[in-house]
């Protein structure tokens, strides 16, 4: 009977181990969205923030973030790596590139203080797709045949 009860609390607390992690979802469905770490902050060594109800398709991305309290080794959104300056009281940090959504910013790291926090915002604006800019440029095309056509009948 010992043997089963020590083995379901070791199960409890095998399963509990992902719940440690502060991992959130976060709406973008207006193309700008704030998000700030809940606790506990980099338990098991990162923190996973996806960003959700953006239709698919391929976006430029900024996001900006600070913490404190925080050592980190990376920062990346859709594994496009971040730079940021700073370790301990005070970091700050961003990434930017092109990507597809949904997009998920993943922070690697740990921290020795319960104060530990972050913070950031992220923007996406849409990446024309090839037919967009063919469609303006044969636009532009026939306004210069009409204009010219006008000209020559003036």
């Amino acid at each position: 009977m010992r043997l089963r009860t020590l083995a379901a609390a070791a199960a409890l607390v095998v399963g509990a181990g992902s719940a440690l992690a502060a991992d959130q979802s976060i709406d973008l469905s207006s193309g700008i969205a704030s998000f700030t770490s809940t606790s506990p902050v980099l338990q098991g060594g990162d923190d996973v923030i996806t960003f959700t109800n953006l239709a698919y398709g391929t976006y430029d991305f900024l996001l900006t973030f600070s913490g404190q309290w925080l050592t980190l080794s990376s920062a990346s959104v859709n594994e496009v790596a971040g730079l940021f300056i700073g370790n301990g009281k005070v970091v700050f940090g961003g990434v930017e590139g092109v990507g597809n959504s949904p997009f998920t910013l993943t922070l690697v790291g740990n921290t020795n203080k319960s104060i530990a926090q972050y913070s950031g915002e992220i923007s996406v604006t849409a990446v024309p797709e090839p037919e967009t800019y063919a469609m303006f440029i044969a636009g532009l095309g026939a306004l210069g045949f009409m204009a010219r056509r006008r000209r020559l009948q003036a």
